[in-house]
């Protein structure tokens, strides 16, 4: 139920950040990794981690695919 939940969310949004999904479904890191990671290998959804530099902590995005991808993370 969750995972539709998630799933749902993300394709409405189309990218939402992580800190968004962690705030709207009142979930902590640590229990929304292994959801996401789910999520990710069914392959609709891609994660993009912004490392914006030394100083700034990394953003992390979740975007929604229409067409299947293959499962990765992306790093810019």
């Amino acid at each position: 139920m969750i995972l539709k939940a998630l799933s749902d969310y993300i394709q409405t949004q189309q990218r939402v950040e992580e800190k968004d999904l962690l705030k709207h479904f009142r979930l902590k890191q640590s229990g929304l990794a292994p959801m996401i990671e789910i999520l990710i290998a069914h392959g609709h959804i891609q994660k993009t981690i912004n490392n914006r530099g030394e100083n700034l902590p990394a953003q992390v995005f979740y975007s929604w695919k229409e067409v299947k991808v293959i499962p990765m993370t992306a790093v810019i």
